[in-house]
């Protein structure tokens, strides 16, 4: 890939792409120039040769169309991406029979435009080395799950071996539990599997963990889950680094359908390296103040990090019976969609007491119906239910009041 990539900017609206234009430019890529529809951006194209053509789509359709069409067959190896505030299944598909490889919906959000044009452009960089014989044989890989919250005592660990089990149960496929937490490691506990060899065993050279390596470490939970233990001695992460877990990671996704990663609530090199791994996030958060002002940290950090923000699902766990929170107004604190929320049950002390998931110990239980369809919607066999359905609003909660108060103050403010 190019180091600074050069960009051409195609809109008939002369405002709109000079937007496009200085998003771009504040990014590091090279913009090379801007033009309409037709023979100008042709022209342009052919002048300029950029690495990336980003197109608006709007109406004429069918000459906007036309010039993505004309700009593929000009320069079949530099990606189009389209952007339109036309949304429509039949003008997205004509798109992208057209020529585009991505399809933006306008106004353009930075982040997503940038993720965009970079992951248009590994693309064709990977396409290139296989047409040259560069590029290895493609791996089979599962799909990571990192389950990270920005504190401790949320219920992360509870949602990661629930997690793993409903896969297990509903997808049949294979899962493997890693226990990353480097303070309490608390999975082989919850799981009551007994730990004799751990994740601190696999700290050798990089180049010498491999597959044989890592299944001697790993313990069979009668669920079916496989699960790699966090050592019973804290003492014992010295000498675990973040390559260490990448490549015990990356052997694991080559054996497993599904990798999941339970990390502490804190931040260091292995987290950090955690979720760069991560395939999707699930970002959890209880309701209380405190959790959420640390999510809203996180995901102000993770936006600084230029995160994928496709990646994150945010769940809502309701660690007590207070937790009655409506999940529109957690999204107006966080300004994310609420993925999922797990409502407060009992039943799930019980279940950890036995060393047994709620979704095997008490199935019928309602934090288990949720994280089972969780795991459902996470493996593509549920659609996703809308927040709203998945926990009626009260609209009497600690958020609600807090989000009515500072209304009013505002109301008040402007009277005066």
């Amino acid at each position: 890939m190019a180091r600074n990539p050069k960009v051409i900017v195609v809109d008939q609206d002369q405002i709109g792409r000079s937007e496009v234009q200085k998003m771009l430019a504040l990014s590091g890529f090279a913009v090379l120039g801007e033009a309409g529809y037709g023979i100008e951006a042709l022209a342009l194209a052919k002048e300029v040769a950029p690495d990336v053509c980003v197109v608006a789509l709007e109406e004429p359709v069918v000459r906007a169309l036309q010039t993505v069409e004309s700009l593929a067959d000009l320069l079949p190896q530099s990606p189009i991406i389209v952007y339109s505030s036309l949304k429509d299944q039949a003008t997205i598909r004509r798109a992208m029979q057209a020529g585009a490889k991505d399809y933006l919906n306008a106004p353009l959000k930075e982040e997503e435009l940038i993720s965009s044009v970079h992951a248009a452009l590994a693309q064709e960089e990977r396409r290139r080395q296989r047409l040259a014989g560069d590029a290895e044989e493609p791996v089979a890989v599962g799909t990571v799950i990192t389950v990270f919250g920005a504190k401790g005592g949320i219920g992360k660990t509870t949602i990661a071996a629930n997690l793993a089990t409903a896969l297990v149960q509903k997808t049949n496929q294979s899962v493997v539990l890693v226990d990353l937490d480097t303070r309490f490691g608390d999975v082989a506990i919850l799981m009551d599997v007994p730990v004799e060899r751990s994740i601190a065993d696999l700290a050798a050279a990089e180049e010498e963990i491999d597959k044989e390596m890592v299944q001697s470490c790993l313990y069979t939970h009668n669920t079916g889950v496989t699960v790699l233990p966090a050592p019973i001695r804290p003492t014992e992460w010295r000498s675990v680094h973040a390559g260490h877990i990448e490549r015990i990671v990356n052997q694991l996704a080559q054996s497993y359908d599904y990798v999941i990663l339970d990390v502490p609530g804190t931040f260091n090199d292995i987290v950090a390296r955690a979720l760069e791994l991560a395939t999707i996030l699930l970002l959890v958060a209880t309701v209380d103040m405190a959790s959420l002002k640390d999510t809203l940290l996180a995901i102000d950090m993770l936006r600084s990090w230029n995160y994928p923000q496709d990646k994150i699902k945010l769940v809502i766990n309701a660690t007590n019976d207070a937790n009655d929170a409506n999940p529109n107004d957690v999204k107006r604190m966080l300004g994310r969609d609420v993925f999922w929320f797990i409502p407060y049950d009992r039943n799930i002390s019980a279940a950890t007491q036995v060393g047994m998931p709620i979704v095997v110990a008490k199935p019928q239980s309602k934090a288990a119906a949720a994280m089972t369809d969780m795991a459902q919607a996470l493996a593509g066999i549920r659609r996703q239910q809308p927040p709203s359905q998945q926990k009626p609003p009260s609209g009497r909660g600690l958020i609600s009041r807090i989000i009515n108060q500072r209304s009013e103050e505002k109301t008040e403010v402007k009277v005066e």
